[in-house]
């Protein structure tokens, strides 16, 4: 019989987030955007009668919608979220639920109680943050070198906010690096879009990217263990880590899916494990929820 490590052997329900944010599934696109801006969240879970039927996040926010040519205060949240919702029992253990997330290409599940009621949702990034805070599962070698992207997507400072979204699709990224005569000023992120650009109704083909960037840029060096990254990521809140070499220059750009395939907090079986390869893929497709 496998042996599970202590972390893995405890059930969704204890690690699980019970404060979840919704929206009716009545209420407009732009609605529900103000809603996650004002509760500072990256995913809403959209109900039907207090019954959850759909979820909508940033990466929807960015396909579905900016660019997408919808006009958000008159277009329901329906038309654009993603459905059904995926759902497990409270009992179910992390390593179980974690195998549903890669068998079904998502990064949320939402949790169900003994009644059947939606009780709270779980996240792959959540259980990456116990692995940190129980300092287990992180190669003790790996650095942010050996992970990082090859390339990094840049866009100049001048380029409208249009063309840096249309960028981050094109590329399948959720951030670029922007900069101004050819060294980075800012970066711009899903997170972005969604408070400076998506709530804020401003004209995307008018507006340069760097007024809706974030800046300064907060880097890592190559040398820094991806443990530390991940606890630093968390620390700060943010989901994407630009990495700089040793002449102080941006040469990555490490995100979730990135840390993802290098944790080893999931003591699992080989079949699930040599499945960390495509987490970097399918986190990436829009038909799945994103971390928050």
């Amino acid at each position: 019989m496998r042996r599970r490590c202590p972390m893995l052997s405890n059930k969704v329900s204890e690690i699980m987030t019970t404060n979840i944010t919704t929206a009716s599934v009545t209420a407009s696109v732009f609605e529900v955007m103000e809603k996650m801006v004002a509760e500072d969240v990256g995913r809403i879970i959209i109900t039907d009668d207090e019954v959850p039927v759909g979820i909508f996040t940033e990466k929807d926010v960015i396909k579905r919608v900016v660019n997408a040519k919808i006009d958000a205060r008159n277009s329901a949240i329906k038309k654009v979220m993603t459905a059904p919702i995926r759902a497990v029992r409270e009992e179910t253990h992390i390593i179980d639920a974690f195998g549903k997330m890669y068998r079904g290409k998502y990064r949320h599940l939402l949790v169900r109680g003994r009644r059947g009621k939606i009780i709270g949702i779980v996240s792959m990034r959540r259980i990456l943050n116990l692995a940190v805070e129980l300092g287990q599962g992180l190669s003790e070698t790996t650095t942010l070198g050996d992970i990082a992207a090859g390339s990094v997507i840049k866009i100049d400072q001048a380029a409208n906010v249009h063309e840096a979204i249309d960028l981050m699709n094109t590329k399948s990224v959720t951030a670029v690096i922007v900069t101004a005569a050819g060294k980075p000023s800012g970066i711009f992120t899903e997170r972005d879009v969604l408070k400076r650009v998506a709530t804020k109704e401003i004209k995307i083909r008018e507006t340069a990217v760097k007024q809706v960037m974030t800046a300064p840029i907060i880097t890592m060096p190559r040398s820094t263990l991806v443990g530390d990254v991940l606890a630093e990521m968390y620390h700060r809140d943010i989901r994407n880590m630009p990495v700089k070499d040793e002449h102080e220059e941006i040469t990555g750009l490490v995100s979730m899916p990135e840390i993802l395939q290098f944790a080893r907090a999931l003591n699992i079986d080989e079949q699930v494990r040599r499945t960390w390869k495509e987490v970097a893929e399918f986190l990436d497709t829009e038909d799945q929820y994103t971390p928050g």
